[in-house]
């Protein structure tokens, strides 16, 4: 009885520490092709997701960034079909926001709390889906 007991205790703990990590994903994205090029005070990301469910963010990497930075970030997005909101969040926690619509484009202009080696770009399917997703993120550190 106790070799089960220390099982599930052991499930329990992989799971709470999976759900510390995720970060606020709650979404997921198939069909992906993205690149990405950094330098020591910036860069560009850039990609297309065929499907875009629920939220999903999308970590940024760069060896430059260290937490609590406020990384200076423009992202230009369009979507085939589906409503899509961009967000970002700057180090006072500050949300800013734009929502695409289908068949359009926008850019989102604010600044993302660095942490450790990255920010995060969320992309929410407003309406739990949206297909054909492209996008262009440039950052510039401080």
């Amino acid at each position: 009885m106790s070799r089960r007991v220390g099982l599930v205790l052991a499930m329990i703990l992989v799971l709470a520490l999976s759900a510390a990590c995720e970060g606020g994903t709650s979404g997921s994205v198939s069909g992906s092709s993205e690149r990405c090029s950094s330098g020591g005070s910036g860069g560009t990301c850039s990609g297309k997701w065929k499907r875009l469910t629920g939220t999903y963010s999308k970590d940024v990497e760069n060896d430059s960034i260290f937490a609590g930075d406020a990384i200076a970030v423009e992202v230009q997005v369009s979507v085939e079909a589906g409503t899509v909101r961009v967000s970002l969040e700057d180090p006072d926690g500050e949300v800013t926001s734009v929502d695409v619509a289908p068949g359009g484009t926008e850019t989102l202009v604010g600044f993302a709390k660095g942490d450790f080696d990255a920010f995060d770009v969320r992309f929410q399917a407003v309406d739990g889906e949206a297909t054909g997703v492209s996008w262009e993120i440039a950052y510039q550190i401080p």
